[in-house]
């Protein structure tokens, strides 16, 4: 039985409106074939592309037959960028940008979430508050 317990806190999948001209070329080029399949595809893409928040770690899935699943700690996190593309913020969306320390995942982009701006402060306190466990397991290993 592990001791590590990452319980699960939110679940988030970018917006279906990074789709939007998908769906208009699909829509209107519909007697065609391969622009709906495209629609469809990208559609499918995204209700498959999940970011977990959970106690101690961010987990980015994506794939609908092959998956790919990253893992960020909190502690790791150095910095964090927000851009609010110009059709995104007349429905509340933006892309995150999260900076770390890990050698392998230096970087981890969230696209088209809702609410950034409160999200951005929801990882910046979870951050903080890991530090300071890491931080203090640190020290009573040591002491």
């Amino acid at each position: 039985m592990s001791h590590y317990s990452d319980n699960l806190e939110v679940e988030i999948t970018p917006s279906q409106w990074t789709n939007f001209a998908w769906f208009i070329v699909g829509a209107g080029l519909f007697m065609f074939v391969i622009p709906p399949i495209v629609a469809i595809g990208k559609y499918l893409e995204v209700l498959f592309w999940k970011y977990q928040f959970r106690e101690r770690t961010i987990i980015e899935r994506k794939g609908i037959f092959s998956v790919t699943r990253t893992e960020l700690h909190y502690y790791r996190v150095k910095s964090i960028v927000i851009e609010e593309p110009f059709w995104m913020r007349f429905f509340n969306l933006g892309n995150i940008t999260i900076i770390s320390s890990d050698p392998y995942q230096s970087v981890l982009r969230l696209w088209a979430v809702p609410q950034p701006l409160e999200l951005k402060e929801a990882i910046r306190e979870r951050v903080r508050s890991e530090e300071r466990r890491v931080g203090k397991e640190c020290r009573s290993r040591w002491s």
